[in-house]
């Protein structure tokens, strides 16, 4: 009796201090919405649950990749310039991040985008003839984000085979990742799941789920993202442009001064100059024409027709001055300009075009992410997207 009684009270202990660290981390998943929009972190990407929970209708989702890393200490990067200002993006997106993730992503989110819009900065980069490279992938691979699309009821079955059977492909190499791949389409898409393949999916999904609360709160605490206050006080107006324009100016010219590139000169000296002779005309045979990326893109695009979200997509150009050294075609960079604008008429998406800032000073960091100019320019365009009224 007795050792049924100090079972019962150390169950009921653990279970009680389980259920305050639970209760305690639920507490603290409620973030502000500018620092955490802002976070780049992998805990924050595959945390489906928090980040719908940290989106509200001033918040635009903004997916990218490695664009959100550089030049956080310039004014026009997001991160700076929304600060103090109602509009708040939730930023998700780092390397290798491309179509095909953000389609899995957007499915798992669609539900929690209040306003009923999405941004995609596309990279030119991303539209080689392989596309998205299969350890890239299995490396950025969210089991959360995978089994929420499949969950969504909205999306047709032909918009999940698709990314079932790509991501099944690509995973090729993670034969442990494939496998609960093939475990989830079995039980979430009544193709004869096992018992075995029920308790296992219902047990490693708690699992995920926990760990992904805990490790995004000590990630949080540590990158110092800020709590809630309800209290804190932003700016409704629109920012001011041209004072921003003239900002950016003046920190591109200071930061790119010493070089032909119109990059940072640290990044000129440092990655450009050395290699300068061997890179000369090293991309004469390249093209961004035909990729499988255009199909995970028409995928992504798919996803936001089923769900109902407008999409931007933001055509980003390639940096002129260090494509022509490099001896990139002309000819290839405009068939890339002509497919994605090609795509958004079809699904009827908007489109943020810049590719007639292929040299525009200022506009790149380094040979391909967005400097002072670009991202002031860029976010421009998100912000009027944002905040226009819904006429699609």
């Amino acid at each position: 009796m007795k050792r049924v009684t100090a079972f019962l009270i150390a169950f009921i202990l653990f279970s009680g201090t389980v259920l305050g660290i639970h209760t305690l981390i639920d507490k603290k998943a409620h973030f502000d919405p500018h620092s955490f929009g802002s976070w780049i972190s992998s805990y924050k990407f595959f945390a489906t649950e928090e980040i719908k929970e940290n989106m509200n209708e001033n918040t635009i989702l903004t997916l990218g990749s490695s664009e959100f890393r550089h030049g956080k200490k310039m004014a026009s990067h997001p991160a700076n310039l929304f600060k103090d200002n109602a509009l708040n993006m939730m930023m998700v997106g780092a390397g290798y991040y491309q179509s095909l993730f953000h389609a899995v992503e957007l499915s798992a989110l669609s539900d929690g985008v209040k306003n009923k819009k999405v941004v995609l900065i596309l990279s030119p980069q991303w539209f080689t003839k392989e596309g998205v490279l299969a350890p890239a992938y299995a490396s950025r691979f969210s089991d959360e984000t995978f089994v929420a699309m499949l969950q969504n009821k909205k999306l047709s079955q032909k918009t999940k085979d698709y990314m079932i059977q790509r991501s099944k492909a690509l995973l090729s190499g993670d034969p442990q990742t494939k496998e609960r791949v093939e475990r989830y389409e079995r039980v979430f898409l009544n193709k004869n799941p096992s018992f075995y393949d029920r308790q296992y999916v219902r047990f490693y999904r708690g699992f995920l789920a926990e760990k992904s609360k805990v490790g995004i709160a000590a990630a949080a605490a540590v990158k110092g993202v800020e709590p809630y206050n309800p209290k804190k006080r932003v700016q409704s107006k629109e920012p001011d442009w041209a004072a921003y324009n003239a900002i950016a100016r003046k920190e591109g010219q200071k930061g790119s001064k010493d070089n032909p590139f119109y990059v940072a000169n640290r990044v000129y000296r440092k990655n450009i100059l050395p290699k300068l002779d061997k890179t000369k005309n090293s991309s004469r045979n390249a093209s961004y024409a035909e990729s499988p990326e255009y199909d995970d893109l028409r995928c992504f695009l798919n996803v936001c027709r089923e769900t109902g979200i407008q999409p931007m997509l933001v055509l980003m150009p390639v940096n002129g001055y260090w494509y022509d050294h490099i001896g990139f075609p002309k000819t290839e960079r405009n068939a890339y300009y002509k497919n994605i604008r090609k795509l958004a008429a079809e699904y009827g998406a908007d489109l943020a075009d810049f590719a007639k800032d292929e040299y525009t000073r200022y506009f790149f960091l380094d040979k391909v992410h967005l400097g002072w100019k670009g991202w002031l320019d860029i976010n421009e365009s998100i912000y009027h997207f944002a905040t226009e009224a819904q006429t699609k």
